[in-house]
């Protein structure tokens, strides 16, 4: 059971009264994950069921044919996945996996529908999350397969930087995702080995990144970072 506090801090539901709030809340299931830990596989049957992530970190994952598994997406803190259970034949589109401790709330999609005729802004939030999730997975599958890896790098590192953004320092940019080689590597389709290269070269002077333990990054240079994708 969720409480009423919990739903109110959840930026898709802004715009409910209180008792559309208590009334979700009153059909809300709050699931927690340990680190590495498989919320579903890619091809498994899903439940129609709205899931937003309180709290944590989770990987969508895609495996190809050879089996080498590319991360597509990572989702942090009050984003909304697995959103194409709600629109198609209930099919997990990847692999979810918990990177660190998580909760995940759940509500069933016959306990949203009922409140969407009064409130058609939940059923566009719907079909906006669907349409970025469509479009995040068509950037990075394209972008697998055909940009050379250093590219691939520099435009994953772009495009988080503007979409989360991050700690403005005297330096740069702290991002706000931690995103180690490990990660990093799966999200761009390149060896871990390959990864570590390019993020060592990028540190060194001219430096165009700060690497931290634990994937903690630092954009020095954003157009130097631009001018590794012009280049190509």
């Amino acid at each position: 059971m969720a409480s009423m506090l919990d739903l109110t801090q959840l930026e898709f539901f802004k715009g409910l009264d209180d008792a559309e709030l208590q009334h979700l809340a009153e059909n809300a299931r709050v699931r927690s994950y340990h680190a590495s830990e498989v919320l579903f596989h890619e091809d498994s049957p899903l439940e129609p069921i709205l899931r937003i992530l309180m709290s944590g970190g989770l990987e969508i994952r895609k495996s190809a044919s050879s089996g080498k598994e590319t991360v597509v997406r990572l989702i942090r803190p009050n984003e909304i996945f697995a959103v194409a259970a709600l629109f198609d034949r209930k099919i997990a589109p990847g692999t979810v996996v918990s990177s660190e401790t998580s909760q995940v709330l759940e509500i069933h999609l016959d306990d949203i529908q009922a409140h969407m005729a009064e409130n058609p802004g939940i059923a566009m939030k719907l079909l906006v999350a669907f349409a970025q999730r469509l479009r995040d997975t068509q950037d990075a599958l394209h972008a697998v397969v055909s940009e050379r890896a250093k590219t691939r790098l520099a435009v994953l590192l772009l495009r988080m930087l503007d979409r989360e953004g991050g700690t403005r320092t005297r330096e740069g940019i702290t991002l706000k995702t931690k995103l180690p080689h490990g990660t990093l590597s799966r999200m761009v389709g390149i060896t871990y080995e390959e990864c570590v290269r390019l993020i060592r070269d990028w540190c060194h002077e001219p430096a165009i990144l700060r690497y931290e333990r634990g994937g903690v990054i630092t954009v020095l240079d954003r157009k130097g970072l631009e001018a590794l994708i012009l280049a190509e």
